[in-house]
């Protein structure tokens, strides 16, 4: 409204100024230097002069008026479509639009061109994810099956002859090897609910300290078994809060399985919750193994990606762990980030305190 009223002020000053600019030079033109002539006289002058300035003041009328309609429409267009690319886009990159209606169109199909471009690259960019995500997905899938099918095939074949020991060996692998799929598939699925927006969260509250000697239960023997202390700690001693507590879970139970993977001469696994300013809680696993890449660490959430770069199971698991940890942190309005150094590597996790329950 404010820029609408403007141009009408601009509107009328210029129409003001062109009408004295009239009037001026045709009192010049009829009174100074006509004047002079034989014929003329004041009874003959009037009406001509009068004529003249009418005529135009007209037309520097008809003139102004295009001009303040046309300005007025371009101002509409420009709002129209700078509403439009904010609500389309959700961007408010709009508002910092200046000038004359004209510039802002031109600077808003600048912008709009720009985020076009942009949002084609990613597009190509995901394409291009997609397609090595198969080929990782196929790989991780082949690698175990052609294990399964040679093992069996060994055990099943009448003519095979294997010594004692053998048949149970080959099932064995064959059942480890089983396992590794079941995972991959497992993390597939869930990976492709929360890149689908299908997942819903189960939103309850609990006990965060029991969330914690929960995950690290499923870990003792086997912590124990490599000389590693799980332990955690609280501040303040009793944290509740709302949430999944499913899918927190499977977030904790991912990063202790990626510290227990990854963290060869480790002494110990901790798991901490502080609450924090503004209703927030802060979550840390942390362990004292080796460092994380520093190039690495803002890639360990991208999916498929592996510190490990051979696509050794056996040590760099699916590459989907880090990525589900990312999405249900999301889902559940947090964020989660990596730091390393040769002392400890701590996976951070801030999550406010409460959620709002999802119909």
């Amino acid at each position: 409204m404010a820029k609408k009223v403007t141009i009408i002020c601009q509107a009328f000053v210029k129409i003001t100024l062109a009408f004295a600019f009239i009037f001026a030079a045709a009192w010049l033109i009829f009174f100074d230097l006509l004047k002079e002539r034989p014929s003329w006289s004041n009874w003959t002058s009037w009406p001509s002069f009068c004529l003249f300035v009418l005529f135009f003041s007209l037309i520097a009328f008809i003139f102004i008026i295009g001009q303040t309609r046309q300005k007025s429409r371009m101002m509409l267009l420009s709002e129209s479509l700078k509403s439009k690319v904010t609500t389309k886009l959700q961007l408010d990159c709009p508002e910092k639009l200046h000038g004359s209606p004209e510039k802002q169109l031109d600077e808003l199909f600048d912008f709009v061109i720009e985020r076009y471009n942009h949002e084609r690259l990613e597009q190509r960019q995901m394409a291009a994810s997609k397609e090595e995500m198969m080929t990782n997905i196929s790989h991780d899938l082949r690698t175990p099956l052609t294990a399964i099918i040679g093992y069996l095939g060994l055990v099943v074949t009448p003519t095979t002859v294997m010594r004692e020991g053998d048949q149970q060996k080959y099932l064995e692998t064959a059942y480890h090897k089983a396992n590794q799929m079941k995972m991959l598939v497992e993390d597939l699925f869930e990976f492709a609910k929360l890149q689908s927006s299908q997942i819903t969260l189960n939103v309850t509250d609990f006990s965060l300290g029991d969330l914690f000697e929960q995950v690290l239960a499923n870990y003792a023997v086997e912590a124990e078994k490599r000389g590693i202390r799980l332990t955690t700690q609280l501040a303040p001693d009793f944290i509740v809060m709302a949430g999944d507590s499913e899918k927190l879970a499977r977030v904790l139970i991912n990063l202790v399985e990626n510290a227990l993977k990854y963290g060869q001469d480790a002494s110990f696994i901790k798991i901490t919750g502080q609450e924090k300013a503004n209703n927030q809680v802060e979550i840390r696993v942390v362990n004292d193994g080796p460092a994380i890449p520093q190039e690495a660490l803002t890639q360990l959430f991208n999916r498929f990606y592996r510190v490990e770069s051979s696509r050794n199971t056996g040590t760099g698991g699916t590459g989907l762990g880090l990525s589900i940890v990312k999405g249900v942190i999301d889902k559940h309005h947090g964020s989660v980030r990596a730091e390393s150094s040769e002392e400890l590597t701590s996976f951070i996790i801030t999550l406010p305190k409460k959620q709002e329950k999802e119909e």
